[in-house]
């Protein structure tokens, strides 16, 4: 049911407040795992003082998707309330505010769902949109969370902290239509988990020489990066890539070459 509208008082968007059927929300699918304590606090708040702050939402496909109050939301189902309060914001804003509106810092494959959850927002609306188009560029903080995005979804486990600063500096916009692009970033996600396999063979190998270190992968990620600290990469994405495969598969081949290798090393090469 709507209850009425405003306009915020920075730039003017109009802002809708309806009060919701409960059974009529969801979460938003890059949330965070809720914390049943925070849930309980909530709950004991609720029943002393109402529900008195809404929570934020947006319209997808004939739904509400709340972005912001998860933890309201499971503690007004857990109450039996029926509907409560809810400012539906435009979708266009809806990851801006998310992210602003974190409790903790996202962890990089948070950083990298969000990334790609937008893309594809972009993507459904507007597929001939230009990949590096200046408003899809002020929605994501890098394209690279994007490619990692995308190998997260096939690999969980992926060691991304290792490859990012690799990725931050050769995976770059493209000027292709975003229909076009797609199978570009996929292709890209491809070739990191192919590197992110070798990696983990070649770390296998190393632990049989006796080396054990939590950091290995990073280590080893380390030891055959082609560009090591430098800002200005000339290399393409594929170029470094098939060097880090090249060096990948002499080191599953030759572990001993590693045991020489000083970590804060950066170019062994």
């Amino acid at each position: 049911m709507r209850v009425g509208s405003f306009r915020d008082p920075v730039w003017g968007h109009e802002l809708e407040l309806e009060m919701v059927p409960v059974e009529g929300l969801e979460v938003i699918e890059i949330q965070r795992k809720p914390s049943s304590y925070h849930v309980q606090r909530l709950k004991d708040s609720i029943r002393k003082l109402g529900f008195v702050v809404p929570v934020m939402g947006v319209r997808r496909e004939g739904k509400v998707i709340i972005i912001d109050g998860q933890h309201r939301f499971l503690a007004a189902r857990d109450l039996g309330i029926e509907e409560i309060p809810v400012i539906i914001v435009p979708e266009r804003f809806a990851f801006d505010l998310m992210e602003f509106n974190v409790e903790k810092q996202m962890s990089l494959r948070e950083k990298a769902y969000v990334a790609l959850n937008v893309y594809r927002w972009y993507l459904d609306v507007s597929p001939e949109r230009p990949e590096n188009d200046e408003e899809l560029r002020d929605s994501i903080e890098s394209v690279h969370f994007v490619t990692l995005g995308l190998a997260y979804e096939k690999q969980p486990r992926l060691f991304g902290s290792a490859f990012e600063s690799i990725l931050h500096r050769v995976d770059n916009w493209l000027g292709l239509p975003l229909r076009e692009a797609v199978p570009e970033r996929e292709k890209r996600a491809g070739a990191l988990l192919e590197v992110e396999g070798l990696v983990r063979r070649a770390v296998e190998e190393i632990q049989k020489l006796g080396v054990s270190n939590p950091f290995l992968p990073r280590a080893v990620v380390s030891y055959v990066n082609p560009i090591g600290r430098r800002r200005i990469v000339e290399e393409t994405y594929d170029e470094v890539m098939d060097i880090m495969k090249a060096r990948l598969q002499r080191l599953v081949d030759n572990p001993n070459e590693f045991l020489s290798y000083r970590y804060e090393e950066e170019e062994p090469f």
